[in-house]
């Protein structure tokens, strides 16, 4: 007879049924040898009969490897439950992220299954962050690391409730398939940041209503001169938001008030730093002293690289479908997003999210699978009713074919991706507007070739004025046919990210 058959068990099935609210038909754990501190051993015995066995590969009988995972997360929130005490009766435990699964060897019907599982430490007692391996007769066939939200029923109930209300028009759809997004301090429920787009396209209302409903809100700064107006858009983005909402800033390394306008977000306790147009050193020190996290907007890995050992805590991988500047100077090939994600996720730790030309929730499962932890969008959030530029601004986005996306010069020396108007048909006839030296107040520096004043473009087209405004847009700008609110479009895009995951989890990718 097997030895564990003489082990004297800490918990029976009866016994795990009332610490964890699963039935026979989907419990994958029978019983619970030992809990120690922080790990946990627990058993399943499987047999030949099992229809699990009969129905997957039925022509070579073997365990479906997402049950291994799940006999393996109900075996962590056991022990999460038993370390929570009497408070685990007040808290739903969700094992709501797989970030990785690796299967070594198969297994077989019949076989009983060892669960070895290790809590590696907590989240603000909201996550909790393990690592689980599968045994069978101590030969490992699968390692998974997972994590648990913790979540306080009458809060989850609450959140139902906002679910139910939505179908009728009410709250967001927060419910999501999609992994949350987490770097450092941030953490955000649904895996979207919005792109910061100057000159004052991106401020307070659109930030604000995108970190309420979810996603991480960007406000961009580049273009500003007063460092209390950085501070009050942080504030009223805040405002907007609520306690929960991550807010952010979007600058760009070549302007002459850096440091100024910088400091003044960071003092005001926004929550994350992006940063375009290279990676300064003086941006790691500053943020540092405020425990902030900067992200680097890269359009190679070798950039990716540089900005991961200067202390960036994420990079922005942003390819060449993305509206404005666009980071393939002359001589460089432009590289689609996907493609540089994948290539620079083998060659960097800190986390990638993907950027540039990402329009459906189809794009954001297929960024997630290629190694990205999250993605950007911009140009659709410039067509929502809370997007802070004029009416005008967002009918050239709803109006503008296919053909009219075209590619410009910059006076910084890189290319952009704009909309057709009376303005840029002047810069693509080398007729552009001279800039009045007098008037030019050097906001990027001697990067600028002078050939137009792209602030005082970038600021009439915000402003509705589309005859001498430059709309910056990104490619599929032309798909876009209405404006929507803020909250729509979030709806939108996770359910077209959850039909997609609901078939093909992403499990398999991570």
């Amino acid at each position: 007879m097997e030895d564990y058959l003489y082990r004297a068990m800490l918990y029976t099935k009866k016994q795990i049924k009332e610490l964890i609210p699963y039935d026979d038909s989907f419990l994958w754990v029978d019983e619970v040898e030992k809990i120690e501190s922080n790990s946990i051993v627990a058993y399943k015995q499987t047999s030949k009969d099992d229809e699990y066995f009969k129905s997957h590969f039925v022509d070579f009988p073997l365990m479906p490897g997402v049950l291994v995972v799940e006999g393996i997360a109900q075996t962590g929130t056991i022990l999460l439950r038993e370390r929570m005490g009497k408070e685990n009766r007040k808290k739903h435990l969700l094992a709501y992220q797989v970030r990785s699964a690796f299967f070594y060897e198969i297994i077989l019907p019949g076989s009983r299954i060892e669960y070895r599982v290790r809590m590696l430490g907590m989240y603000n007692e909201k996550i909790a962050n393990f690592i689980g391996e599968a045994y069978c007769e101590n030969s490992k066939k699968c390692e998974v690391r997972f994590s648990v939200a913790i979540i306080d029923k009458t809060e989850l109930e609450k959140k139902t409730e906002d679910v139910r209300q939505k179908e009728k028009g009410g709250n967001i759809l927060k419910m999501s398939s999609l992994p949350a997004l987490k770097i450092g301090n941030i953490f955000s429920p649904i895996p979207i940041i919005q792109g910061g787009m100057a000159v004052r396209v991106s401020l307070h209302k659109l930030a604000g209503n995108v970190a309420k409903e979810g996603g991480v809100g960007i406000i961009a700064i580049s273009g500003m001169r007063d460092p209390q107006e950085v501070k009050n858009e942080i504030r009223k983005a805040r405002e907007i938001a609520g306690k929960k909402g991550t807010i952010g800033i979007n600058i760009m390394g070549v302007i002459g008030q850096f440091q100024n306008l910088l400091g003044a977000a960071l003092e005001e306790g926004v929550d994350l730093v992006i940063q375009g147009a290279g990676s300064r050193n003086d941006i790691f020190e500053m943020s540092k002293k405020y425990n902030v996290p900067v992200f680097i907007i890269a359009s190679s890995a070798k950039v990716a690289k540089k900005a991961e050992e200067a202390g960036a805590s994420a990079v922005v991988i942003e390819g060449c479908d993305a509206g404005g500047h666009l980071g393939f100077p002359e001589g460089h090939p432009f590289r689609k997003t996907i493609d540089i994600v994948k290539e620079t996720v083998k060659e960097i730790k800190i986390p990638i999210i993907a950027a540039g030309g990402i329009f459906d929730g189809k794009d954001i499962v297929n960024m997630l699978r290629a190694g990205a932890k999250g993605v950007q969008m911009a140009t659709r959030f410039v067509a929502t009713d809370e997007c802070d530029a004029d009416k005008e601004f967002k009918k050239a986005y709803i109006s503008a074919k296919e053909e009219d996306v075209v590619i410009i010069k910059s006076p910084v020396g890189l290319p952009g991706r704009a909309i057709k108007n009376t303005f840029v048909e002047k810069l693509m006839n080398n007729n552009a507007p001279s800039v009045n030296l007098s008037e030019c107040e050097g906001c990027i520096g001697p990067v600028c070739d002078k050939t137009y004043c792209i602030l005082k473009a970038l600021e009439n087209a915000r402003k509705g004025d589309m005859k001498n405004g430059l709309v910056f847009a990104g490619s599929n700008v032309f798909r876009i046919k209405k404006i929507i609110s803020v909250r729509e479009l979030m709806n939108e895009l996770v359910k077209q990210a959850n039909q997609i995951l609901s078939k093909d989890p992403l499990i398999q990718y991570i």
